[in-house]
């Protein structure tokens, strides 16, 4: 054999014996490497770790090392791991445990604790993974907020994560859970917000040490969204945050028959949390809408919505009750239930012995015009609404604690020939005729509120009026009562006009 071959043969048996000599020092004894691999993992994570089972090798294929039961509390959060297992680069496996090469990380039945809030990984699975580089990621978990139903999450795609400036990015990640499924692509960063998030309490809606504490951007399409027994697909999601300030815009292209969008703005840099709430709805089938919602009223029409509420707070009560804002509404052509507004109208019609005339209404309305607007300045509200020739003006308070309401509302029928007219007596045109609901919102008492029509058409009888009602009233005498009779009539007028009881203040 020449000389130079052998050479080469001996350093290179020297490399092997020195190499497998060195790889066996480090796999004789595992467990001499708790201590380094503890310190790996705070290093990474900032979080301190116990190792309290044992450390074990696999020799092939790959080279991998495990770990049994892995602990750490941290910032009230109690995390347990039963099984960590690394795979190793078996060449740097000649250097120092902290400059190996993973390959790929698994962690079996993780738990983390906190307050009455579970979440289990049951599995997590990071492969070749190399700072600044995408590496395939895929876990299993089930999460359980406190008194809540379990929600599972099944999760896929490539992972990012920069250590210089802790960035991490989700990039063509599917997710599927049992409300939702779909693909996200999502940035996150500790966040530059310099207020610290205020004592979590157990009612609160959002976790403002995260708004506080972290920005991210991104989007996500959902292939399916459940909600309340409803199924909506192609959902868009777009989603930021920046020192507590997020927006969260979803889009549904498919919203019973038509599409719909919601803005949520969200600022938890201010104290109270502020909230905006922008809703807009197209074309959407009003009465497929409404037995989504779970409510009685028939309705059938191609419904617009829109406009902006807003809320301060973090609780449900506190939004509740803290509400305000403007929306308005636009019902296009179609048909509504109006056996309420006909039952309020017959026993006013019944004094003026035309009962049969308000009972010829038809239940169902077949409407060429109905819009509204609704503002509310917290418990007070304001209602004005157009349906053909008859208008709503609604003035109350609705109490959120107890879900009760105290309305006064105002119906008025005019004679605009262009839209389809309530058969009503002619004296009740331009006449507001008040009606007052109260009670629970579910089913309110309503009726016409008797106090007020005294006034109204009191106030109506005087001369001058701008409903008309006195020179209708003098026409009709002219008309159908004896010559010797009028003068009477006439003053009887002047007394009604005159006996009208003193308004009360409020409502």
């Amino acid at each position: 054999m020449p000389k130079p071959l052998r050479l080469l043969l001996l350093i290179l048996l020297w490399m092997i014996l020195l190499g497998g000599g060195f790889v066996f020092y480090w796999l004789q004894d595992a467990n001499r490497l708790k201590p380094q691999l503890e310190q790996i993992i705070e290093a990474q994570t900032g979080v301190p770790v116990r190792v309290e089972g044992e450390l074990a090798w696999r020799l092939w294929p790959p080279v991998s090392l495990s770990a049994e039961t892995v602990r750490a509390d941290y910032q009230g959060q109690a995390w347990s791991i039963a099984r960590l297992e690394l795979d190793i680069g078996l060449t740097s496996m000649l250097r120092d445990p902290e400059l190996w090469q993973i390959q790929a990380l698994t962690l079996e039945g993780v738990e983390m604790r906190e307050a009455g809030d579970l979440l289990e990984v049951q599995t997590l699975t990071v492969r070749n993974f190399s700072p600044g580089r995408p590496a395939p990621v895929n876990t299993r978990l089930v999460y359980t907020a406190d008194a809540q139903a379990p929600l599972p999450l099944n999760l896929g795609g490539n992972l990012t994560y920069d250590p210089q400036t802790s960035v991490i990015r989700l990039d063509s990640t599917k997710f599927d859970t049992d409300l939702a499924a779909g693909a996200c692509d999502l940035t996150l960063s500790p966040g530059s917000a310099s207020l610290a998030a205020p004592p979590a309490r157990e009612e609160d809606l959002l976790p403002l040490d995260l708004l506080l504490g972290y920005s991210w951007s991104g989007s996500c399409l959902l292939d399916r969204l459940d909600l309340d027994g409803e199924r909506f697909s192609a959902v868009k999601l777009t989603l930021q945050n920046e020192a507590g300030r997020s927006s969260t815009r979803t889009s549904f292209p498919q919203f019973f028959g038509g599409n719909a969008v919601l803005e949520l703005e969200v600022n938890a840099s201010e104290t109270p949390v502020r909230w905006t709430l922008t809703p807009e709805l197209n074309n959407v089938d009003s009465q497929r809408l409404l037995a989504w919602l779970d409510q009685r009223l028939q309705w059938l029409a191609p419904l617009a919505y829109g406009g902006t509420l807003r809320f301060e707070g973090n609780t449900e009560a506190e939004l509740m009750a803290s509400m305000s804002g403007e929306t308005r509404f636009d019902g296009g052509k179609g048909s509504i239930n109006i056996a309420a507004i006909k039952q309020q109208i017959l026993s006013l019609a019944t004094l003026l012995q035309e009962g049969d005339r308000i009972s010829g209404w038809p239940d169902v309305w077949e409407y060429q015009r109905f819009v509204g607007d609704w503002r509310i300045d917290r418990q007070h509200h304001l209602l004005d609404l157009t349906l053909d020739n008859l208008s709503v003006e609604a003035e109350g308070d609705y109490l959120p604690e107890s879900d009760e309401i105290d309305l006064l509302a105002q119906l008025t029928f005019s004679n605009d020939p262009q839209f389809p007219i309530f058969d009503v007596n002619p004296l009740l045109f331009d006449l507001p005729i008040p009606v007052r609901c109260q009670g629970q919102l579910a089913d309110p008492n309503c009726a016409i509120d008797q106090a007020a029509a005294q006034r109204i058409v009191a106030s109506a009888l005087q001369s001058g009026d701008a409903t008309g009602l006195r020179s209708k009233l003098e026409r009709k005498i002219e008309e159908e009562v004896p010559e010797e009779y009028q003068d009477a009539a006439r003053s009887l007028l002047d007394i009604f006009s005159r006996s009208a009881p003193s308004a009360p203040r409020g409502n």
